[in-house]
């Protein structure tokens, strides 16, 4: 996630921030994750998702639930180019629309007549392929994971997005800095979104933050509340959790459909294998 020191609460701040804060970057933690060969993370993701389509007095109610498990293992590391593998391991989802049900539980054998579940069964264990710095940001994308977007959309699943220039999805870079205390406000925007962050908690190893964006894309416009918590050392995120809602309009088979979708997400991180130890 990108963010960037744009605005801070009260005007008067600005001042006396943009006069602190170059001492204060100097002295601030440099977040390396330190990436050998060999070493392992591991993330989950649980996403709890309802959604209601309605076109008059036609409704179409959705309701998914998903938990995926992901590793990100460095098979080559040299300086501040690394070379990371990241691999889908398990998925469970389950899919409830129009009175029926459809159940996937990677570890189980699959119905062979179930498109859905053997499109779901093809994302395990083909790993996509990405170089990256020593912040975790991506260099180049040698090979991407096998996703379908209308799939991800009707089970629920979050794609994981790599582009060249933009970290890995479990780091940050949110400056570590002895000056940025409990109650520090900043606001970061694009063209369709507007990202307002609060720092929750600090201590000598974790930061943890709480967000609110709110986004306007194409038909959609969504409001997002959320919390991480991130380690000061590295900038990985170890937690977090997001409350989302999404309204506008969806096409379905050429038909326009007002949506109102609501979101829990919830994921933690951590290191499986260190090999410096």
């Amino acid at each position: 996630m990108k963010i960037t020191l744009t605005k801070l609460k009260y005007h008067l701040a600005v001042a006396l921030f943009m006069a602190a804060v170059g001492s204060a970057m100097a002295q601030g933690i440099h977040r390396d994750l330190n990436l050998k060969k060999g070493d392992e993370f591991q993330r989950q993701i649980i996403i709890k998702s309802n959604c209601l389509l309605q076109r008059g007095s036609q409704k179409l109610n959705l309701s998914t639930y998903s938990s995926v498990t992901k590793t990100y293992k460095v098979s080559y590391g040299s300086g501040n180019n690394s070379v990371m593998t990241i691999t889908i391991n398990k998925i469970i989802d389950s899919l409830n629309a129009l009175g029926q049900k459809v159940a996937f539980n990677s570890d189980k054998r699959p119905d062979p007549n179930s498109f859905i579940q053997m499109a779901l069964l093809q994302m395990i264990g083909k790993p996509a392929t990405v170089s990256v710095d020593e912040m975790g940001r991506v260099l180049s994308i040698q090979k991407q994971l096998p996703m379908d977007d209308t799939l991800l959309s009707f089970t629920g699943i979050q794609n994981e997005h790599l582009a060249t220039g933009h970290l890995i999805e479990f780091t940050t870079d949110f400056p570590a800095n002895p000056l940025l205390k409990k109650g520090y406000t900043w606001a970061d925007s694009t063209a369709n979104t507007l990202t307002h962050f609060t720092i929750y908690a600090v201590n000598t190893r974790t930061t943890t933050i709480t967000y609110s964006t709110t986004s306007l894309a194409g038909n959609l416009n969504s409001r997002i509340n959320g919390v991480m918590l991130v380690d000061n050392e590295t900038g990985i995120i170890l937690k977090r959790s997001t409350q989302s809602v999404t309204t506008g309009y969806e096409l379905v088979k050429g038909v326009i459909y007002t949506a109102t979708r609501r979101t829990a997400t919830s994921e933690v991180c951590y290191k499986i294998n260190d090999t410096a130890k």
